[in-house]
């Protein structure tokens, strides 16, 4: 992100010759499952780290604002496929107007896209089938749709589209800095290939390992994965906004945001969260428009809510747990 992050600075400072504002934004956060002071995530979840550039310009009362971000999540389980590694990138943007110098309303918008995931093995009931040393047999197929596979047994994409409105109102005040609340509609589209769907002697669905039938664990096995009809999500956002104890150019800061969320259209598979919330605890240093934040994040119920493309049938199971990351951002205003 650095040559990019370059070029952005190099052209955003010319267009500051006929704007009011313009702040640059770098964000970098990281979980570690080795970090003592981070909430025990779940034991699968090894460590994570997003990248995030932001650009902000306001201009007569005009604020808009374009980031990107990439998240690299680190996830490995005791059974195949073991490593589910997952690696998004995300564009957002809003575009809103400032009334009275404390209230804005905006439009927002963003779409985040998953590497697609292929996999060699995969475990269904204690039945592997694919092309790893542990598989209990191969299975292939001779129609060419699956020729792109290679030697994969299944490959799963995802795409995430949201659009939102929000309403911020800012405050003067010691112990309140603002409050914000936001609508957002997210819709999930993924989609996976595999032959195992087609699977459909009799012979092989019948064959029993440790009493349990193939034709059985493959239909809990396909049930468990991302739903090919897309779903969408509502949901409501309500965040509020510290800033205390400003002394000798730190501040110590808290943040706390609620999510409510509905699904519609999603086949659950046993119980999907309804709410998250997370909480923001740092410090920021300052120097006249140049700030640094050092901080932590807590989720109750893990990303959900905050990154819609790491939740689907497969992590469903995830999101019951708490989740936590240490930050750094760094914000320059022109």
């Amino acid at each position: 992100m650095l040559p990019k992050l370059i070029v952005s600075i190099l052209l955003l400072i010319s267009v500051k010759i006929s704007s009011t504002e313009l702040v640059i934004e770098v964000d970098r956060k990281y979980m570690s499952k080795d970090f003592a002071l981070l909430p025990d995530v779940p034991s699968a979840f090894k460590k994570n780290s997003t990248d995030k550039l932001g650009i902000e310009l306001v201009s007569n009362k005009i604020m808009a604002n374009f980031s990107e971000a990439q998240t690299s999540l680190n996830i490995y389980r005791p059974s195949e496929p073991k490593d589910v590694s997952l690696f998004a990138k995300k564009k957002m943007f809003s575009f809103g107007y400032i009334f009275n110098d404390r209230d804005y309303i905006y439009a927002l918008s963003s779409k985040q896209v998953a590497r697609a995931q292929s996999f060699n093995c995969y475990e269904f009931s204690s039945i592997t089938l694919g092309f790893c040393d542990t598989a209990d047999f191969e299975i292939s197929s001779t129609n060419s749709k699956y020729d792109l596979l290679g030697n994969n047994v299944i490959k799963i994409s995802g795409t995430t589209e949201n659009f939102g409105l929000g309403y911020l109102k800012s405050y003067d005040s010691f112990w309140l800095k603002s409050i914000s609340l936001e609508y957002i509609k997210t819709s999930y589209s993924y989609d996976w290939i595999s032959p195992l769907e087609d699977i459909k002697s009799p012979f092989l669905l019948n064959l029993s390992f440790d009493g349990i039938l193939l034709g059985e664990a493959l239909d809990d096995a396909l049930t468990r994965l991302p739903q090919r009809e897309k779903w969408q999500s509502s949901q409501l956002n309500l965040k509020l906004k510290q800033k205390f104890i400003s002394i000798y150019d730190f501040n110590l800061i808290a943040e706390y945001e609620l999510v409510l969320l509905k699904f519609s259209d999603y086949k659950e598979y046993k119980d999907t969260p309804e709410f998250n919330f997370r909480l923001r605890a740092g410090i920021e240093f300052y120097v006249g428009d140049i700030n640094l934040l050092l901080y932590g994040d807590t989720y109750i119920n893990n990303l959900i809510g905050f990154e819609p493309i790491t939740f689907n049938q497969r992590t469903e199971h995830y999101f019951d747990e708490p989740y936590g990351e240490l930050g750094l951002k760094f914000v320059i205003k022109f």
